[in-house]
């Protein structure tokens, strides 16, 4: 149902925010350019 779908959201991203390439798109952002994203 809704409820399992929204936790199983949270869920993945919690574990999205932990990769590399998440880091890597923050600190393009900040820094004001294209990023480099490996797939990690």
């Amino acid at each position: 149902g809704w409820t399992e779908t929204l936790e199983y959201e949270a869920d993945l991203q919690g574990v999205a925010g932990r990769t590399a390439d998440h880091a890597e798109g923050l600190r393009a952002f900040l820094e004001k350019r294209s990023p480099d994203f490996t797939g990690e």
